[in-house]
């Protein structure tokens, strides 16, 4: 009798707070509008280990205008959002929703 190894492992995740889609097609393509100015907002905020923005193909919600983005977590439901504008006031709304208050 053979043993065999295990070819599925868990792994710990190094965001505790929020793991963050962003649809690289809604944000412009090759661009890193919305995903870029999202991260140095939280990294500003305190929170660069623990919250991840990543940037993803289409996530099969996209808006005809806006940029969609899912938040997910270990203590979170998945949720997505339609965030409309990439200005800051937009990042900051987003941020807001992302980090515990």
């Amino acid at each position: 009798m053979s043993l065999k190894k295990s070819v599925l492992e868990a792994a710990e995740q190094p965001w505790s707070t929020a793991l963050v889609l962003v649809c690289s097609e809604c944000d412009g393509g090759h661009g890193i509008e919305l995903a870029h100015r999202l991260k140095d907002s939280v990294k500003d905020a305190g929170h660069k280990k623990d919250v991840r923005v990543a940037r993803v193909r289409c996530l099969g919600i996209c808006p005809k205008r806006g940029v969609a983005v899912t938040v997910t977590g270990a203590d979170r439901t998945a949720c997505s959002y339609v965030l409309h504008g990439k200005d800051s006031d937009a990042v900051e709304i987003l941020r807001d929703v992302i980090l515990p208050k």
